[in-house]
């Protein structure tokens, strides 16, 4: 993921803020179409009423994934990250998470009120257990 990191100057930020009840395990990003994930941006859970700042990402298209226990997700596919994001991520979100369904959840929030356009993963792409 070393295509991911650019210098201070030309990078892009994203701060996930947690103001759910509920710790996320794990955070992915990943270049928009990788096929892969990136490492894992925390090192430890976030706790509720905290927030993370992801620094240095070259500015670009992202697919964006929060994980809670145990193993639901949630993935903001073509995010748009130019200089500081913020995706909120409230109880509803978590609550999409654990149904199944994040295609609903409005909690990507830009910044600078840029235009943003949800683009829901396709039926193959969802693992169902």
């Amino acid at each position: 993921m070393a295509a991911m990191l650019a210098s201070a100057a030309d990078a892009a930020e994203l701060t996930v803020v947690n103001a759910s009840n509920t710790p996320l395990q794990h955070l992915y990003i990943s270049p928009c179409g990788a096929g892969q994930w990136g490492p894992d941006q925390f090192t430890e859970a976030l706790p509720p009423s905290r927030l993370h700042t992801v620094s240095r990402i070259v500015p670009g298209c992202y697919d964006i994934q929060f994980v809670v226990a145990p193993w639901n997700n949630c993935v903001i596919a073509g995010a748009a990250l130019r200089r500081n994001e913020i995706w909120k991520v409230t109880q509803w979100t978590v609550f999409g998470s654990q149904s199944g369904d994040c295609s609903h959840v409005a909690g990507y929030v830009p910044t600078r009120r840029r235009a943003w356009v949800w683009q829901p993963a396709s039926s193959s792409d969802i693992k169902r257990e």
